[in-house]
């Protein structure tokens, strides 16, 4: 092991295996360039059970990290990898190819990533039966990490805590809110819990599956014919959501996917659902996999028999009874019974989430001051053609203009304003 990596180890906190390790890699040398102080480790939330997670402390010291904000950053999928895609794809502080990102959420701020559910990423379990099959383990898992976390890291027991969630995460964001909402007040967990955050959320399952024809077919990426199956499918889906046949109904969405990926109008290895004006993501997603497995994996201490994926499919599957479950009335409990700050955002290039799906289920939340929201005044986001926002209370909602799911990467401009707002007055 040469001197240098040596060096760089020790101030990462990293355990390196040069034999694991290519002679030149591309991490390590990124590291080298802009080093940022990081801990990962895993933490056992069931007997056989690990969730890994990764964080970054604020402007890469330790020193006066607790007295800027935690953010909790919850991926979605199901079972796509924060070690990856949060990391590398959208805000943490180097990109895919490991350059320096400029407008990483490591600025100021502390970003606590985890591989969830268990088998996500680099998490893992002893046996695939330890996989979870509903939303309600899955946030569980999350809530049992999080208690095991701040008795780790005890000096951010006063820091200002935001969880963040994106697509399916921010499904699991409004759970998982509850859960540790509730277990403050019963004196369980000792955590400064602030707020919440959903980006491109899969919340209204009902409402974004009527939306997302619509919203293809309005955007000219799917022909009539199409369009018609396709909402035909979604009125089943919508009628099955309402009776609970959660099962069902997400059997059903996999045939609109379907309906709408045969459409001839529609490449997809062209056009990517997550923004309608980017190329397929699938090339980037397999030069992170490949990068994840030949220069990260080696310089963490994980299992290094786990063949890191960005979507490892059996967690995807092993959730498909919930895939479809709402998630609007924990958002509703928290807007009605808490002091929670709420910020929703969507890109309007979306079309897994769709903006107008968004506009929709957030106006029809059922709590307090609905009316006061519905009639508030947008904003403009600032700088130019951003989009605009919206806010009553504690709850702010945030078109994003030239923005697909991923809002952190497609318009950092307006996500950093959202992030300020979000944390305002507790940094």
């Amino acid at each position: 092991m040469k001197c240098s990596y040596i060096l760089l180890v020790l101030l990462h906190g990293f355990f390196l295996a040069a034999c694991d390790v290519p002679e030149s890699n591309i991490y390590l040398e990124a590291l080298r360039q802009r080093p940022w102080k990081s801990v990962h480790k895993y933490i056992e939330v069931r007997p056989g059970a690990f969730l890994f997670y990764w964080l970054y402390y604020a402007d890469a010291t330790r020193a006066g990290a607790d007295q800027k904000p935690l953010i909790i950053w919850i991926q979605g999928g199901p079972g796509n990898a924060a070690s990856g895609i949060g990391n590398f794809c959208e805000l943490g502080p180097f990109k895919t190819d490991m350059s320096p990102r400029n407008y990483t959420w490591v600025n100021g701020r502390n970003i606590l990533l985890i591989d969830h559910p268990v088998g996500a990423g680099f998490s893992y379990a002893v046996n695939t039966s330890l996989y979870v099959t509903s939303d309600r383990e899955a946030a569980k898992d999350l809530m049992r990490f999080t208690k095991a976390f701040f008795k780790i890291h005890k000096e951010f027991r006063k820091t200002p805590t935001y969880v963040v969630g994106q697509s399916y995460g921010g499904k699991l964001t409004a759970r998982l809110g509850y859960f540790l909402h509730t277990a403050i007040e019963r004196k369980r967990l000792k955590m400064n819990f602030k707020g919440i955050g959903i980006g491109g959320g899969w919340i209204d399952t009902s409402e974004s599956s009527k939306q997302q024809p619509r919203f293809l077919f309005d955007m000219g990426l799917i022909d009539i014919k199409a369009f018609r199956t396709a909402t035909k499918i979604a009125e089943n889906i919508s009628s099955l959501i309402k009776t609970r046949n959660y099962y069902k109904a997400g059997q059903l969405d996999y045939v609109m996917f379907g309906t709408i990926m045969d459409d001839a109008s529609y490449e997809y290895d062209m056009i990517n659902l997550e923004n309608i004006n980017h190329y397929s993501y699938s090339l980037l997603l397999k030069k992170l996999d490949e990068n994840m497995n030949t220069f990260v994996k080696p310089t963490l201490n994980v299992n290094q028999s786990i063949n890191w994926k960005h979507l490892t499919y059996d967690v995807y599957f092993s959730l498909q009874n919930s895939f479809v479950e709402p998630g609007t009335r924990f958002l509703e409990i928290l807007l009605n019974r808490t002091n929670l700050k709420v910020a929703v955002y969507n890109g309007n290039l979306d079309a897994v989430t769709p903006l107008c799906g968004a506009t929709s289920w957030v106006h029809n939340l059922k709590w307090h001051g609905a009316k006061q929201f519905f009639d508030a005044k947008r904003v403009p986001i600032r700088g130019e053609r951003n989009g605009f926002y919206k806010t009553y209370g504690k709850l702010s909602f945030w078109a994003v203009f030239g923005s697909g799911h991923w809002v952190p990467e497609d318009n950092p401009t307006a996500m950093e304003q959202i992030l300020q707002f979000l944390t305002q007055n507790d940094s």
